[in-house]
């Protein structure tokens, strides 16, 4: 769940895909201070002018009131699809990787949304800015190789099952030692190969960074900005490399199989946990609609 570079901008939905593999006791407190904290994470990678946040911060409100209006009623009717997928004894692995590329639409859809919000700021970042970012990126990417790419394959097993039963844990409560273990053994099958993620990290920090540089040039018409930057996004998305574009498109595939073969595996009262969790995330997103507000 880490962004990454122009993925600061879709803060304003992260939040719900965190809340799937975290604590949603603070949704609420988070999403209303969104527009808040999105300049503040926004701030982190530019350092911001006072002119700048002058622009940018009414335009962060606008665009978490936009969000509120159309995108929460969304996310609940998302919720009760992923309740009835999980009250079944099993679902597939098509069924998983819809899942995600809904999520992953929504989150492709705030970005779009904030184009207009970025082509107003980009222009005006100077020389020093582009430089603090670019450090920025690779600071990240540090970290990202830090966490990933560990020195034994060993190693980079232990630390991948930890996170993926922590986030099961999260949705499902406590996992018995034969789901750890099938956790394990799928693991240990699989063709990951953190070196070509890691490659993939560092062509999009390039590929933004060269986005926003030639942004700042102001040498394009306004169309042209438009048409760079939504290619920029489609990037993020779809390596123009097409070894790692089929390799994460595979990656993908075998993590939807895995999820769906560890809820196979689940008996009824983890099922249980998993639509009482969803059931209180949903609340949470009917509360702060304005439609439950009769705005």
């Amino acid at each position: 769940c880490s962004p990454k570079n122009m993925r600061s901008l879709k803060m304003t939905l992260t939040f719900i895909l965190l809340c799937l593999i975290a604590s949603c006791s603070l949704v609420k407190t988070f999403y209303n201070n969104a527009p808040e904290a999105t300049h503040w994470w926004l701030d982190d990678y530019f350092n911001f002018t006072q002119a700048q946040s002058a622009i940018l911060k009414p335009a962060l409100y606008e665009l978490h009131d936009w969000h509120r209006k159309t995108q929460l009623p969304a996310y609940v009717n998302l919720m009760q699809q992923i309740q009835n997928d999980l009250s079944q004894e099993a679902i597939s692995a098509e069924t998983v990787c819809s899942t995600i590329k809904t999520m992953q639409d929504y989150l492709q859809s705030i970005q779009v949304e904030a184009i207009p919000i970025i082509l107003e700021i980009a222009p005006t970042l100077n020389e020093k800015q582009l430089v603090y970012f670019e450090k920025k990126l690779h600071k990240r990417a540090q970290k990202w190789q830090s966490e990933w790419l560990q020195e034994t394959p060993e190693a980079q097993i232990a630390a991948r099952l930890e996170k993926i039963v922590d986030y099961s844990e999260r949705l499902y409560g406590n996992l018995n030692t034969s789901q750890k273990a099938m956790l394990k053994q799928k693991l240990l099958t699989s063709d990951f190969k953190p070196e070509v993620s890691f490659k993939d990290v560092l062509r999009r920090n390039e590929d933004m960074l060269h986005t926003f540089k030639t942004l700042a040039s102001d040498k394009l018409h306004a169309s042209q900005q438009q048409q760079l930057l939504r290619q920029a996004i489609k990037r993020l998305y779809s390596s123009p490399n097409k070894y790692h574009q089929r390799y994460a498109e595979d990656a993908k595939k075998r993590s939807c199989e895995i999820l769906a073969e560890l809820h196979a595996t689940t008996d009824n009262q983890q099922k249980q946990h998993a639509i009482a969790w969803l059931e209180k995330l949903m609340t949470q997103f009917k509360a702060l609609s304005y439609a439950s507000l009769g705005e």
